[in-house]
Protein backbone atom coordinates (compact mmCIF):
# COMPACT_ATOMS: atom_id res chain seq x y z
CA UNK A 1 0.00 0.00 0.00
CA UNK A 2 1.09 3.27 -1.06
CA UNK A 3 2.05 5.71 2.12
CA UNK A 4 0.92 9.49 1.91
CA UNK A 5 2.87 12.28 2.84
CA UNK A 6 1.66 16.48 3.39
CA UNK A 7 5.04 17.97 3.40
CA UNK A 8 4.58 21.78 4.31
CA UNK A 9 6.71 24.99 3.21
CA UNK A 10 7.75 23.68 0.09
CA UNK A 11 8.25 27.32 -1.02
CA UNK A 12 11.53 26.72 1.48
CA UNK A 13 15.16 25.09 0.87
CA UNK A 14 14.46 22.19 2.73
CA UNK A 15 10.75 22.04 2.19
CA UNK A 16 11.59 21.76 -1.32
CA UNK A 17 14.16 19.24 -1.04
CA UNK A 18 12.15 17.05 1.79
CA UNK A 19 8.95 16.99 -0.93
CA UNK A 20 11.36 15.69 -3.32
CA UNK A 21 13.12 12.91 -1.09
CA UNK A 22 9.66 11.52 0.75
CA UNK A 23 7.75 11.20 -3.42
CA UNK A 24 11.07 10.01 -4.68
CA UNK A 25 11.41 7.48 -1.53
CA UNK A 26 7.70 6.38 -2.66
CA UNK A 27 5.86 8.54 -1.19
CA UNK A 28 2.79 9.87 -3.00
CA UNK A 29 3.04 13.23 -1.47
CA UNK A 30 1.10 16.49 -1.41
CA UNK A 31 3.72 19.51 -1.16
CA UNK A 32 1.82 22.90 -0.07
CA UNK A 33 2.61 26.33 -0.39
CA UNK A 34 1.05 29.25 1.60
CA UNK A 35 0.44 31.43 -1.54
CA UNK A 36 -0.81 31.26 -4.94
CA UNK A 37 1.56 29.29 -7.01
CA UNK A 38 1.76 32.12 -9.77
CA UNK A 39 2.83 35.16 -6.96
CA UNK A 40 6.24 33.32 -6.51
CA UNK A 41 8.88 34.40 -8.26
CA UNK A 42 12.93 34.23 -7.95
CA UNK A 43 13.98 31.24 -5.92
CA UNK A 44 10.79 30.18 -4.41
CA UNK A 45 9.37 29.45 -7.69
CA UNK A 46 12.31 27.31 -8.73
CA UNK A 47 11.89 24.98 -5.26
CA UNK A 48 8.44 24.34 -6.10
CA UNK A 49 9.07 23.42 -9.73
CA UNK A 50 11.94 21.39 -8.37
CA UNK A 51 9.26 19.45 -6.00
CA UNK A 52 6.62 19.64 -8.44
CA UNK A 53 9.08 17.31 -10.49
CA UNK A 54 8.01 14.34 -8.38
CA UNK A 55 5.16 15.41 -5.65
CA UNK A 56 1.61 17.03 -6.17
CA UNK A 57 1.77 20.81 -5.17
CA UNK A 58 -1.42 22.02 -3.15
CA UNK A 59 -2.14 25.79 -1.57
CA UNK A 60 -2.74 25.65 2.31
CA UNK A 61 -2.34 28.54 4.51
CA UNK A 62 -1.55 26.65 7.65
CA UNK A 63 -2.88 29.50 9.83
CA UNK A 64 -6.06 28.47 8.34
CA UNK A 65 -7.47 25.41 10.89
CA UNK A 66 -10.27 24.61 8.99
CA UNK A 67 -8.20 24.20 5.79
CA UNK A 68 -5.70 22.01 7.54
CA UNK A 69 -8.75 19.32 8.35
CA UNK A 70 -10.05 19.58 4.67
CA UNK A 71 -6.33 18.68 2.94
CA UNK A 72 -5.86 16.26 5.53
CA UNK A 73 -9.42 14.34 4.81
CA UNK A 74 -8.59 14.33 1.09
CA UNK A 75 -5.33 13.36 1.13
CA UNK A 76 -5.27 10.90 4.54
CA UNK A 77 -1.80 11.13 4.91
CA UNK A 78 0.84 8.52 6.42
CA UNK A 79 2.56 11.29 8.04
CA UNK A 80 2.54 15.17 7.76
CA UNK A 81 5.74 16.59 7.51
CA UNK A 82 5.70 20.09 9.24
CA UNK A 83 8.05 22.47 7.68
CA UNK A 84 6.25 26.14 7.72
CA UNK A 85 7.58 28.25 9.80
CA UNK A 86 7.95 31.66 10.22
CA UNK A 87 11.71 32.51 10.29
CA UNK A 88 11.95 36.08 8.49
CA UNK A 89 14.76 37.64 10.65
CA UNK A 90 15.59 34.60 12.66
CA UNK A 91 18.67 35.27 14.03
CA UNK A 92 17.65 39.10 14.53
CA UNK A 93 16.08 40.52 18.61
CA UNK A 94 13.81 41.85 16.05
CA UNK A 95 11.78 38.86 14.97
CA UNK A 96 8.03 38.96 14.95
CA UNK A 97 7.38 36.63 17.69
CA UNK A 98 3.71 37.54 17.81
CA UNK A 99 4.19 35.95 13.78
CA UNK A 100 6.05 32.90 14.97
CA UNK A 101 3.71 32.08 17.46
CA UNK A 102 1.25 32.58 15.09
CA UNK A 103 2.69 30.31 12.25
CA UNK A 104 4.49 27.87 14.27
CA UNK A 105 2.52 27.46 17.17
CA UNK A 106 -1.03 27.86 16.73
CA UNK A 107 -1.04 25.41 14.09
CA UNK A 108 0.21 22.44 15.73
CA UNK A 109 -3.92 21.94 17.68
CA UNK A 110 -5.41 21.45 13.83
CA UNK A 111 -2.52 19.14 12.35
CA UNK A 112 -2.44 17.24 15.54
CA UNK A 113 -6.35 16.91 15.74
CA UNK A 114 -6.42 15.71 11.86
CA UNK A 115 -3.64 13.78 12.30
CA UNK A 116 -5.74 12.21 15.20
CA UNK A 117 -8.48 11.77 13.13
CA UNK A 118 -6.95 9.99 10.03
CA UNK A 119 -4.52 7.96 11.75
CA UNK A 120 -1.55 9.53 10.79
CA UNK A 121 1.86 10.69 12.18
CA UNK A 122 3.60 14.23 12.54
CA UNK A 123 7.08 15.48 11.64
CA UNK A 124 8.09 18.74 12.66
CA UNK A 125 10.89 20.76 11.94
CA UNK A 126 12.77 22.06 14.94
CA UNK A 127 15.93 24.10 15.48
CA UNK A 128 19.45 24.24 16.89
CA UNK A 129 18.29 27.97 17.99
CA UNK A 130 16.37 25.71 20.98
CA UNK A 131 19.46 25.53 22.73
CA UNK A 132 21.48 27.88 24.70
CA UNK A 133 24.90 29.25 23.62
CA UNK A 134 27.37 26.75 24.27
CA UNK A 135 30.99 25.78 24.23
CA UNK A 136 29.62 21.99 24.31
CA UNK A 137 27.73 20.18 21.56
CA UNK A 138 23.88 20.38 22.44
CA UNK A 139 22.14 17.39 23.77
CA UNK A 140 18.53 16.75 22.91
CA UNK A 141 17.70 17.28 27.22
CA UNK A 142 19.53 20.01 27.81
CA UNK A 143 17.09 22.55 29.57
CA UNK A 144 18.62 25.83 29.12
CA UNK A 145 16.59 28.49 27.56
CA UNK A 146 16.99 29.75 24.38
CA UNK A 147 18.53 32.99 23.57
CA UNK A 148 16.51 34.76 20.59
CA UNK A 149 13.26 35.16 19.97
CA UNK A 150 13.18 32.65 17.47
CA UNK A 151 14.56 30.24 19.34
CA UNK A 152 12.05 30.64 22.10
CA UNK A 153 9.55 30.58 19.10
CA UNK A 154 10.38 27.31 18.19
CA UNK A 155 11.19 25.57 21.34
CA UNK A 156 7.39 26.54 22.30
CA UNK A 157 6.46 24.37 19.29
CA UNK A 158 8.43 21.65 20.76
CA UNK A 159 6.81 21.40 24.31
CA UNK A 160 3.29 22.01 22.18
CA UNK A 161 4.15 19.13 20.01
CA UNK A 162 4.99 16.93 22.72
CA UNK A 163 1.94 18.19 24.73
CA UNK A 164 -0.18 17.52 21.74
CA UNK A 165 1.39 13.90 20.85
CA UNK A 166 0.95 12.81 24.37
CA UNK A 167 -2.97 14.43 24.11
CA UNK A 168 -3.82 12.67 21.02
CA UNK A 169 -1.39 9.54 20.62
CA UNK A 170 0.28 10.74 17.36
CA UNK A 171 3.45 9.33 17.20
CA UNK A 172 5.71 12.46 16.72
CA UNK A 173 9.03 13.35 15.53
CA UNK A 174 11.26 16.43 15.77
CA UNK A 175 14.52 16.91 13.83
CA UNK A 176 16.13 20.24 15.31
CA UNK A 177 18.22 21.22 12.09
CA UNK A 178 21.43 22.64 12.64
CA UNK A 179 22.90 24.59 8.89
CA UNK A 180 22.38 23.04 5.92
CA UNK A 181 23.64 23.71 2.29
CA UNK A 182 22.89 22.31 -0.88
CA UNK A 183 21.25 23.69 -4.01
CA UNK A 184 18.47 25.82 -4.09
CA UNK A 185 19.58 27.72 -0.63
CA UNK A 186 19.17 31.26 -0.94
CA UNK A 187 21.33 33.39 -3.18
CA UNK A 188 21.67 36.27 -0.37
CA UNK A 189 23.16 33.43 1.97
CA UNK A 190 26.72 33.93 2.78
CA UNK A 191 27.76 30.47 1.37
CA UNK A 192 26.12 31.25 -1.76
CA UNK A 193 27.65 35.34 -2.17
CA UNK A 194 30.86 33.17 -1.73
CA UNK A 195 30.76 30.59 -4.17
CA UNK A 196 29.21 33.26 -6.65
CA UNK A 197 32.33 35.50 -6.50
CA UNK A 198 34.76 32.88 -6.49
CA UNK A 199 33.13 31.58 -10.06
CA UNK A 200 33.20 34.91 -11.22
CA UNK A 201 36.66 35.27 -9.84
CA UNK A 202 35.41 38.33 -7.47
CA UNK A 203 37.23 39.22 -4.21
CA UNK A 204 34.74 38.41 -1.19
CA UNK A 205 35.24 40.82 1.30
CA UNK A 206 34.29 38.29 4.91
CA UNK A 207 34.71 38.51 8.60
CA UNK A 208 37.44 37.12 10.38
CA UNK A 209 35.45 34.06 10.34
CA UNK A 210 36.67 32.60 13.33
CA UNK A 211 32.66 31.35 14.33
CA UNK A 212 32.76 27.46 14.72
CA UNK A 213 29.44 25.95 13.22
CA UNK A 214 27.83 22.39 12.48
CA UNK A 215 26.89 22.25 8.87
CA UNK A 216 25.28 19.54 7.01
CA UNK A 217 24.62 18.81 3.37
CA UNK A 218 20.77 19.03 2.81
CA UNK A 219 21.29 15.15 1.50
CA UNK A 220 22.01 14.52 4.98
CA UNK A 221 18.74 16.58 6.24
CA UNK A 222 16.32 14.18 4.07
CA UNK A 223 17.67 10.92 5.13
CA UNK A 224 17.42 11.65 8.49
CA UNK A 225 13.82 12.60 7.94
CA UNK A 226 13.02 9.53 6.10
CA UNK A 227 13.99 7.26 8.68
CA UNK A 228 12.39 9.53 11.52
CA UNK A 229 9.24 8.26 9.34
CA UNK A 230 10.87 4.49 9.22
CA UNK A 231 10.77 5.61 13.33
CA UNK A 232 7.31 6.83 13.92
CA UNK A 233 6.23 2.86 13.86
CA UNK A 234 7.17 2.19 17.86
CA UNK A 235 4.72 5.67 18.32
CA UNK A 236 5.10 8.05 21.08
CA UNK A 237 7.35 11.67 20.98
CA UNK A 238 10.97 12.18 20.31
CA UNK A 239 13.49 14.57 19.43
CA UNK A 240 16.43 13.85 17.58
CA UNK A 241 19.51 16.48 16.50
CA UNK A 242 20.07 16.77 12.92
CA UNK A 243 23.51 17.74 12.57
CA UNK A 244 27.10 16.87 11.70
CA UNK A 245 28.30 16.35 15.37
CA UNK A 246 31.48 18.86 14.66
CA UNK A 247 31.90 22.57 15.03
CA UNK A 248 33.85 23.07 11.57
CA UNK A 249 35.61 26.93 11.46
CA UNK A 250 33.46 28.80 8.81
CA UNK A 251 37.27 29.70 7.82
CA UNK A 252 37.65 26.58 6.67
CA UNK A 253 34.40 25.50 5.02
CA UNK A 254 34.94 28.56 2.72
CA UNK A 255 38.64 27.32 1.78
CA UNK A 256 37.60 23.76 1.32
CA UNK A 257 34.12 25.30 -1.06
CA UNK A 258 37.46 27.40 -3.19
CA UNK A 259 39.39 24.23 -3.30
CA UNK A 260 36.67 22.20 -4.36
CA UNK A 261 36.02 24.76 -7.06
CA UNK A 262 39.50 25.28 -8.11
CA UNK A 263 39.15 28.88 -7.69
CA UNK A 264 41.76 31.04 -6.10
CA UNK A 265 41.17 31.04 -2.31
CA UNK A 266 43.08 34.74 -2.25
CA UNK A 267 39.75 35.98 -3.31
CA UNK A 268 38.29 35.33 0.23
CA UNK A 269 39.51 38.60 2.06
CA UNK A 270 38.94 37.34 5.71
CA UNK A 271 38.64 40.25 8.41
CA UNK A 272 38.18 42.98 5.76
CA UNK A 273 34.41 43.11 7.62
CA UNK A 274 34.21 43.04 11.39
CA UNK A 275 32.25 39.99 13.03
CA UNK A 276 28.67 40.68 13.81
CA UNK A 277 27.96 42.25 17.23
CA UNK A 278 26.85 39.23 19.59
CA UNK A 279 27.75 36.19 17.58
CA UNK A 280 28.31 33.38 19.28
CA UNK A 281 31.63 31.44 18.85
CA UNK A 282 30.75 28.25 18.84
CA UNK A 283 27.05 25.76 17.81
CA UNK A 284 27.41 22.79 17.42
CA UNK A 285 25.20 19.42 18.36
CA UNK A 286 25.56 15.75 19.17
CA UNK A 287 23.89 13.40 17.28
CA UNK A 288 24.79 10.07 18.84
CA UNK A 289 21.10 9.81 19.64
CA UNK A 290 20.25 10.25 16.08
CA UNK A 291 22.61 7.38 15.31
CA UNK A 292 21.74 5.32 17.90
CA UNK A 293 18.36 4.86 17.11
CA UNK A 294 17.85 6.04 13.68
CA UNK A 295 21.17 3.87 12.50
CA UNK A 296 21.73 7.42 10.48
CA UNK A 297 24.81 9.29 10.15
CA UNK A 298 25.86 12.32 8.18
CA UNK A 299 28.38 11.87 5.57
CA UNK A 300 32.06 13.66 5.66
CA UNK A 301 31.45 17.24 5.22
CA UNK A 302 33.74 17.52 2.03
CA UNK A 303 32.19 14.38 0.84
CA UNK A 304 28.50 16.34 1.34
CA UNK A 305 29.82 19.52 -0.17
CA UNK A 306 30.73 18.05 -3.13
CA UNK A 307 27.67 15.84 -3.81
CA UNK A 308 24.99 18.30 -3.14
CA UNK A 309 26.58 21.94 -3.86
CA UNK A 310 29.88 21.90 -5.66
CA UNK A 311 28.64 19.07 -8.54
CA UNK A 312 25.40 20.27 -9.11
CA UNK A 313 26.82 23.57 -10.08
CA UNK A 314 29.50 22.78 -11.95
CA UNK A 315 27.22 20.13 -13.77
CA UNK A 316 24.83 23.27 -14.42
CA UNK A 317 22.13 22.73 -11.69
CA UNK A 318 19.78 25.11 -10.05
CA UNK A 319 21.91 27.52 -8.14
Amino acid sequence: MTQTAIVTGTSSFVGAHLARAFADAGYAVTATHSGPRDGYDGIRAQRLDFAAQSADLAQLDVTDEAAIGVIARRVRPTVWVHHAGHAADYASPDYDAAMGRAVNVQPLEAVFAAMADTGGAVILTGSSAEYPSSDDANHEDDTGQPETPYGLSKRAETVRARDLAARTGVPTRIGRLYIPFGILDHPAKLLAQVISGLRAGTPVDLSPCTQRRDFIGVGDVTDAWLKMARDLARGGFDVFNICSGEATELRALLLAVADALGADDRLLRFGARPMRPGEPPVSFGDNTKAGRMLDWSPRALDVALREDLIQPLMAGALP
